[in-house]
């Protein structure tokens, strides 16, 4: 619905832009860089069109193209976007089929994300109701228990926080990395802290190339 809300230009202030956030898994960790500088780029020139609602999505990646790490791709245009001073200007939807769990979505949430779209969970609960395993269910009840059970989660997470509400915990970085390099930390977590030091984009692309092939 947000993708296409604006179809007939009724709705010029949700003006929608969606953008793949894949790369060539072939080029490693320099073609990782290089997507997130270039989805970073045509996202500034996408809120100079008039773009309110940016969607990254992963749901295309095929043989040659793998996806994005969200939390990565989240951050990274997060970041770019306070650096360019419009980030208050569009909000952020994540399309991914990485996030399954309550703590994906609130990371996602705490770098960045208005809303999150865990398109492949909801493939895995249909396919679930579909083949009897969740007897009792159709389709849709099996999906809002899931979106139910993950806002409690989320809603949880942030009152240990001692947060109370959603918009003071988007962006709000409230975690520490472990296993993260300070150089890929300071230019797409920035401000997270990272007391052991860790890897950086090309150890990145090297295991999502793994995953990749394995799929």
């Amino acid at each position: 619905k947000l993708l296409y809300i604006n179809e007939d230009g009724n709705f010029p202030g949700f003006k929608p832009f969606a953008i793949d956030g894949l790369y060539p898994v072939a080029e490693g960790g320099a073609g990782l860089e290089r997507a997130l500088h270039d989805i970073c780029s045509r996202v500034s020139e996408a809120i100079k069109d008039g773009a309110k609602v940016v969607i990254l999505s992963d749901r295309h990646s095929n043989a040659e193209l793998a996806p994005i790490p969200s939390l990565l791709l989240t951050s990274a245009v997060h970041h770019h976007l306070i650096r360019e001073r419009s980030r208050t200007r569009v909000g952020l939807v994540i399309e991914t089929g990485e996030a399954r769990e309550v703590h994906h979505m609130a990371l996602l949430l705490g770098y960045g994300a208005g809303a999150v779209n865990p398109y492949l969970a909801f493939q895995t609960i249909d396919e679930m109701v579909a083949s009897g395993r969740l007897p009792g269910l159709t389709e849709r009840q099996a999906r809002r228990n899931y979106v139910k059970a993950c806002g409690k989660g989320v809603l949880k997470v942030m009152s240990k926080m001692g947060i109370s509400t959603v918009a003071s915990y988007t962006g709000a970085q409230v975690f520490e990395a472990i296993g993260l390099g300070q150089p890929l930390v300071d230019a797409y977590f920035t401000g997270t802290a990272s007391k052991l030091g860790g890897v950086g984009l090309e150890e990145i692309a090297a295991e999502v190339a793994v995953r990749h092939a394995f799929a």
